[in-house]
């Protein structure tokens, strides 16, 4: 998801311990993998529903076209009629 090498793995892993204190990097990665899972469900269920939305435009635009269709074959009789 976000493509996070080895090497920037390490990097970030090195500045986390100049910069917090080694007794809190259990739960800053533990606090971090629980984040990223509920992000990675997130981006899951985004997609599902974008693709879900698109099925039920795709099944609209051809009732649509069905009824459209449908319309027009009602009213050339009645022009017909009229003449």
């Amino acid at each position: 998801m976000f493509n996070i090498g080895f090497i920037e793995f390490l990097l970030i892993f090195f500045i986390a311990v100049l910069f917090i204190k080694p007794e809190d990097i259990p739960k800053l990665s533990k606090n971090a993998g629980l984040f990223y899972r509920k992000l990675s469900r997130y981006f899951y269920n985004l997609k599902y529903e974008l693709s879900e939305f698109e099925k039920l435009e795709q099944k609209i635009n051809s009732k649509k076209k069905t009824l459209k269709k449908s319309t027009n074959e009602i009213s050339k009789p009645s022009k017909r009629i009229k003449k």
